[in-house]
């Protein structure tokens, strides 16, 4: 599989078989297999106009352990707040490094964050990663889904993952959720969408998603009703994001009037699967998405979700840069 050089940017522009690649490859890294010089005196650049703790830190400690130099950028703190365009931005920064791992968005200027990333890799000949922009989080969505399949084993494409809205005072991308749904519908997975009226995700994606499972033999459905959605479920998966369509301040109204309906508790998981596993991409709040038993109960592996970024960066920046 030769995904050299590409831009991993949507999973939308990846199909069933580069996904699988990434995914093994994962494995095999977290297995032991030596990436160790992969990127053997080449640079990354990390540009963050974002907070980010996993994500980041994930990146750096890979790059390193790659043989590489993983450079961390805040937005705030280079001429870009001063008015630089990106484009002469990321131009200078191509004759510097050797590629860029970007996170960009602002959920009150949706599809901000990502222009920004299409520039940058349509104005540069370094490849661009996707750390989350406002429509995607690629990075994510790879890493929880090659945890599934650890917890799951491999008929993992079977079992039954709820994807669900949770109330948090902060308004976020929705880019995990895309971004599960679309790798989730390209792998052919068993995958249910669960929020309440008002906080649809994009229609570009969900379209998207519904023609893969057509091909892949998945199955996907949304529903308005976290309860009855969690029937059955061997992963509940929550994860917040702001409404496209409603202004910030409407978003608010309509969180605040379903918080108490949307924060996972044990009752879903009384309806779901006796092994079931409760998943969330952190940070998390105690008691708004779910509940504190939930989230540090024996059901939960958010921290094995977050150790698997790590294995799941390398292998996504071992493809772009060579390894076969």
């Amino acid at each position: 599989m030769n995904l050299k050089n590409r831009d991993f940017i949507s999973l939308m522009n990846f199909n069933n078989e580069e996904l699988q690649f990434i995914m093994r490859l994962s494995e095999d890294i977290k297995n032991g297999t030596d990436v160790s010089t992969v990127l053997k005196n080449k640079n990354i650049g990390l540009l963050f106009g974002v907070a980010s703790t996993r994500t980041r830190i994930s990146f750096q400690v890979g790059v390193q352990q790659m043989g590489g130099h993983g450079e961390y950028y805040n937005a705030h703190d280079l001429q870009l707040i001063h008015k630089e365009s990106l484009i002469d931005t990321g131009r200078v920064m191509e004759r510097y490094i050797d590629g860029l791992v970007v996170r960009m968005y602002d959920m009150n200027n949706y599809g901000a964050g990502r222009i920004a990333l299409n520039l940058l890799a349509e104005n540069t000949n370094i490849p661009v990663i996707n750390a989350l922009d406002d429509k995607d989080h690629p990075c994510q969505a790879l890493g929880d889904i090659f945890t599934m399949k650890e917890k799951l084993g491999n008929d993992y494409k079977k079992k039954k993952v709820v994807v669900t809205w949770g109330y948090a005072e902060r308004q976020k991308s929705p880019g995990v959720p895309h971004s599960l749904m679309t790798a989730g519908s390209t792998l052919g997975m068993n995958m249910v969408i669960a929020y309440p009226k008002g906080f649809d995700l994009d229609e570009e994606y969900v379209e998207f998603s519904k023609k893969q499972v057509q091909s892949s033999g998945g199955k996907l459905e949304f529903s308005n009703d976290i309860m009855e959605a969690s029937e059955g479920a061997d992963v509940i998966y929550v994860k917040s994001w702001k409404s496209l369509k409603k202004s910030s301040d409407e978003d608010m109204i309509m969180r605040n009037n379903v918080r108490d309906k949307w924060c996972v508790s044990q009752k879903h998981f009384e309806r779901a699967n006796p092994e079931a596993i409760f998943m969330n991409c952190l940070p998390i709040i105690r008691g708004q998405q779910a509940t504190a038993d939930v989230i540090d109960g024996k059901q939960s592996v958010i921290y094995d979700q977050a150790e698997n970024r790590l294995h799941i960066q390398k292998a996504i920046l071992a493809a772009i840069y060579g390894y076969k």
